[in-house]
């Protein structure tokens, strides 16, 4: 685990020379400047993993919601915004516990998940726009 720790380390390392060189004003104090390059290497890291995770269907809640607790992707809106669009079928709410076991018909325009009316609002034809 080490040698691993080590070769990321050098990874960084190299990748924030090359971009000092290549950005000189990124930032004036010389201790922030490596911890702000290694936090946004980060990010750009784990972002792209976090978004296609959080929104595959099989991903289990609680996973969902410690992605959405560390703050990594952006705050989504407590309420998914829904119209009167309904499925032929009942399927679970997404948003609640499995405990709460809430059946619901409503479904998300943007994600497509099934969403209870406590975690919906219903919008008029001129605030969707």
């Amino acid at each position: 685990m080490k040698l691993f720790y080590g070769i990321i380390d050098s990874a960084a390392l190299n990748a924030f020379v090359i971009f000092t060189e290549n950005v000189p004003n990124f930032r004036e104090h010389k201790k922030e400047k490596r911890q702000k390059f290694l936090k946004e290497l980060a990010l750009a890291l784990i972002i792209p993993h976090t978004r296609q995770r959080f929104e595959v269907q099989q991903t289990p809640q609680d996973v969902k919601q410690v992605i959405r607790s560390c703050g990594i992707l952006p705050a989504l809106s407590p309420a998914p915004s829904t119209t009167h669009r309904h499925s032929a079928q009942c399927k679970r709410c997404y948003i609640c516990p499995i405990s709460k076991d809430k059946k619901t018909k409503f479904i998300c325009n943007k994600c497509n998940n099934f969403v209870c009316e406590e975690h919906s609002e219903r919008l008029c034809n001129q605030c969707q726009v």
